[in-house]
């Protein structure tokens, strides 16, 4: 990225991107958005799927796998950038994946997650991201994006389950 450049960043629950057609149009969507940096949640990605992806992307992909059927979070980085990732992280939930590039001066923290539906899993993964940014991210130049399986009003809530006021949300 150039000192003065734009950097675009998307983010999207694909719900699955196992199929090869349906992941060659996400990939071909990201690309049609030139983002320069893309967060997927629930890829259902597996290490085995790996060389396979990044070859289709054209580029480097940071993982972290959940399993065929569930889970799993990744950020792809625009194929033309040619910044160094200095850092990456995944944990083993494929619930959290983060990188750090320098950018000139500074060095900038993309971190994506996926947090879960259930509330008695929310605050413990939540303890496990502050963890991870404090310890793992360059706080003062973070970007964290994703799920977070969790809404604050109706008006953030379409499809599925009605949505209910909870407690929790507030605390």
């Amino acid at each position: 990225m150039q000192k003065d450049s734009k950097c675009k960043i998307i983010s999207l629950n694909v719900r699955g991107i196992r199929d090869k057609a349906k992941r060659r149009k996400i990939f071909a969507y990201l690309k049609d958005q030139k983002a320069k940096i893309c967060f997927l949640q629930e890829t259902y990605s597996e290490f085995n799927d790996e060389v396979t992806w990044q070859s289709e992307w054209g580029g480097k992909i940071f993982f972290s796998h959940g399993t065929r059927h569930s889970k799993g979070v990744c950020i792809l980085r625009d194929p033309l950038l040619n910044n160094v990732v200095e850092f990456s992280f995944s944990n083993k939930s494929g619930r959290i994946v983060l990188i750090t590039i320098p950018l000139n001066d500074l060095k900038i923290s993309f971190c994506n997650i996926y947090a879960p539906n259930n509330l008695s899993e929310q605050l413990e993964f939540i303890q496990e991201l502050n963890n991870c940014l404090i310890d793992k991210s360059e706080v003062t130049s973070l970007i964290v994006g994703g799920d977070w399986n969790c809404t604050l009003s109706n008006k953030d809530k379409k499809g599925g389950v009605s949505w209910k006021s909870q407690r929790k949300r507030n605390l």
